[in-house]
């Protein structure tokens, strides 16, 4: 039996090729936000379309600076959107009325 894909010729190959290098991108990605300085396992990446969403919530601006940073080095050149929240975690500043 043919290959199906042989058929479409050389264009639906590199359309395959490039989504499983977003893949590929994206989970290195993962990869490095779990296991580098910042160990970070509350962010998502996800594959949308033709970007890639990044969400989540990070435990300061300094955390998400770097977020931003390695996303940027690992997806370059891929467009991406991000939605990354800092958790407020100061005391309150005033007593709660019950």
């Amino acid at each position: 039996m043919s290959d199906p894909a042989a058929h479409q010729g050389p264009a639906a190959s590199d359309v395959a090729s490039a989504a499983e290098n977003v893949e590929y991108r994206v989970a290195h990605l993962h990869d490095r936000l779990a296991a580098e300085e910042l160990g970070e396992l509350g962010v998502r990446a996800e594959i949308r379309a033709d970007a890639v969403a990044i969400t989540g919530t990070v435990p300061s601006a300094e955390c998400r600076e770097t977020l931003l940073r390695i996303t940027h080095e690992e997806l370059a050149g891929l467009t991406v959107h991000t939605d990354v929240v800092v958790a407020e975690n100061t005391g309150p500043d005033h007593a709660e009325e019950l």
